[in-house]
């Protein structure tokens, strides 16, 4: 495996492990979850820069159902996260930087950039699980029963997910209908990630679904 494999494969990982965790603001403190924000963006920005062939074709070739979705699905990905990290720079309190005016605009942009972007992440990841590296080679080292149980596993916790996704009220977030957050202080830091965890499968295995049938009916019309 190529140095720049091993190096994409630890930064994307890095960003799924990250995410969960900066959803976590009540188990973790402020200033704590502002540089864990900063290290996303970091890894978002090593990302982007491990995948500059992905914008050089972008005007090449034919655009196909799946290419149409994934390209979409990109760009969403890239607006949510500009304006997530100009919204945190605006709201700041530790770093070092003081940007006045827009507070009220800045919290309401940020609350609905993170949630759309923890959707938009986790759907991207299904989408792209195929073509991972990493992925292929961990589906190839499993012995084919022991393959169809784990898949049996994952489809049950993401279907927990839908039950995790309507009790943390994520729509409501998303589109601002609720608009203040509530921490529960005293939860257990187990059944959190549990939960979050579960949303992230959901919408990784919607997009793994949605991404198969784009390809399916692609092939059929050819």
């Amino acid at each position: 495996m190529r140095i720049k494999q091993k190096v994409r494969i630890c930064v994307d990982f890095a960003m799924i492990l990250l995410m969960p965790c900066l959803m976590a603001y009540s188990l973790i403190s402020g200033k704590i979850h502002e540089w864990l924000g900063m290290a996303m963006f970091l890894l978002f920005f090593a990302h982007h820069l491990l995948n500059l062939g992905w914008y050089r074709a972008m005007i090449k070739g034919h655009y196909t159902a799946p290419r149409i979705v994934r390209t979409a699905v990109n760009m969403l990905l890239l607006i949510v996260m500009v304006l997530l990290a100009v919204s945190s720079v605006i709201m700041s309190g530790y770093a070092p930087w003081d940007i006045k005016g827009g507070m009220a605009f800045a919290r309401l942009a940020h609350l609905a950039s993170f949630y759309w972007g923890f959707v938009l992440i986790s759907f991207h990841l299904g989408i792209y699980w195929n073509r991972m590296l990493a992925a292929k080679r961990m589906q190839k080292q499993i012995k084919v029963p022991f393959k169809y149980i784990l898949r049996f596993v994952f489809w049950i916790y993401a279907a927990y997910g839908v039950y995790a996704f309507l009790k943390r009220q994520f729509a409501s977030y998303m589109f601002l209908q609720v608009q203040f957050v509530f921490f529960d202080y005293g939860e257990s830091a187990a059944l959190f990630f549990a939960d979050y965890l579960s949303v992230m499968c959901l919408f990784a295995v919607i997009g793994h679904y949605v991404s198969a049938c784009m390809n399916c009916l692609n092939r059929r019309r050819k």
